[in-house]
């Protein structure tokens, strides 16, 4: 007869994996740095290409519905003016990819480490060792503990 904590165990896992677990073990395959600079390159792109696009539109209806003159038009100052938009609007949106990027990540860090935990106890249970007493000792990976591993000693 199955364990009923093993078979609950399982359940949350599954549920888990049909939820998340393909974009979070997506995510959290990168580092943080790594996946927030991969996600802010397509939104300055993305953004980049959108104030190109407006900036256009603002050029085009200067030009035929107000009839300036591209001749006496002060065309260095017009540059930096672009130029400043197209800036600005890249730095906010690079602030706020960062802060939802980072949030993302956060979170999906929290869902993988209790993935981590629930398979450690399944693994537990499988083997038919007894949960320990202590139910923050081998639970939760504590992230706050580094461990290193041994380096072989290569020496003849």
């Amino acid at each position: 007869m199955a364990n009923k904590e093993r078979i609950i165990l399982m359940s949350q896992m599954a549920v888990y994996d049909k939820r998340y677990g393909d974009a979070d073990k997506a995510i959290y395959s990168y580092f943080r740095r790594d996946y927030i600079y991969r996600k802010n390159m397509l939104i300055r792109f993305c953004v980049a290409m959108g104030s190109l696009f407006l900036l256009g539109l603002y050029w085009l209806y200067q030009i035929f519905v107000y009839g300036i003159d591209l001749q006496t038009l002060d065309i260095q100052q017009s540059v930096t003016d672009s130029v400043l938009f197209l800036l600005a609007i890249m730095a906010f949106y690079t602030c706020v990819g960062t802060i939802q990027g980072t949030f993302q990540y956060h979170q999906v860090q929290k869902r993988m480490d209790k993935y981590l935990a629930m398979t450690k106890q399944l693994d537990r249970i499988s083997q038919g060792k007894k949960r320990p007493a202590k139910p923050d000792d081998d639970d939760e990976p504590d992230n706050t503990k580094l461990t290193y591993r041994k380096r072989p000693d290569t020496r003849f």
